[in-house]
């Protein structure tokens, strides 16, 4: 049997046992999302779901008993935490409430302190921490995070929160955030390499300029008295 052959069949043998291991993880009752997360990172990285038949990782990711979006973060996760050098023993106590915030930070950046304007790598920031995160809470460290992210100020973030009705979200307002999106165009790619829409708070900025910039929509100037 020759050499090439003899590789392929590891190859295929290494996919088939880490697909099995996942689905079973996914479907027990003791799962551990961490064990999904390593399983789903090295299925991505080593492109095993082609050969199950799927052209993207997310589209194999979709006939999993598991949230596309939670797939998502444990990836990121355990991605995140391989480049910065951390071991799953060092990170996993942490939670993934924590880890979610820490792991959002781009490991591959840099940040800049407005004051001495010294550069210092992301990374730093990502591994110090995992090493004092244990003593924080996830909102001192979602706090330090923003920060980083340049969060501050009038860049601050902020959530509105509106109750509609289904049919109104449904019937008017999802479809004109769509097409505001449309008119927006991609945003850059996400971790995965694939085109990132704009986000429903950019769709609603440029619904609510365009109303704003409408001269027949300004009923509040001031009329004369009687």
């Amino acid at each position: 049997m020759s050499e090439a052959v003899i590789v392929g069949e590891a190859v295929a043998g290494e996919s088939h046992k880490i697909r099995k291991q996942l689905e079973s993880l996914i479907k027990g009752l003791n799962k551990s999302n961490f064990d999904i997360g390593e399983l789903l990172n090295t299925i991505r990285n080593k492109g095993f779901y082609t050969a199950w038949g799927f052209t993207t990782f997310q589209d194999y990711v979709k006939t999993l008993g598991i949230k596309a979006r939670k797939a998502q973060y444990l990836v990121r996760i355990v991605d995140v935490m391989n480049q910065v050098g951390v071991s799953r023993e060092k990170y996993e106590p942490l939670g993934i409430a924590k880890l979610r915030k820490i792991t959002s930070l781009d490991p591959n950046a840099t940040w800049t302190n407005p004051e001495t304007k010294e550069e210092i790598p992301m990374k730093d920031f990502i591994i110090g921490f995992i090493d004092k995160g244990h003593d924080m809470t996830p909102n001192e460290i979602e706090k330090h995070i923003r920060t980083l992210k340049g969060f501050v100020g009038s860049a601050d973030l902020t959530w509105l929160n509106i109750c509609v009705t289904r049919e109104v979200m449904d019937n008017t307002i999802r479809p004109a955030l769509e097409l505001a999106k449309a008119n927006i165009g991609t945003v850059g790619k996400d971790e995965e390499g694939m085109a990132k829409d704009a986000s429903d708070g950019a769709a609603l900025e440029v619904i609510a300029i365009e109303f704003l910039n409408n001269p027949s929509n300004n009923v509040l100037t001031e009329s004369g008295g009687d």
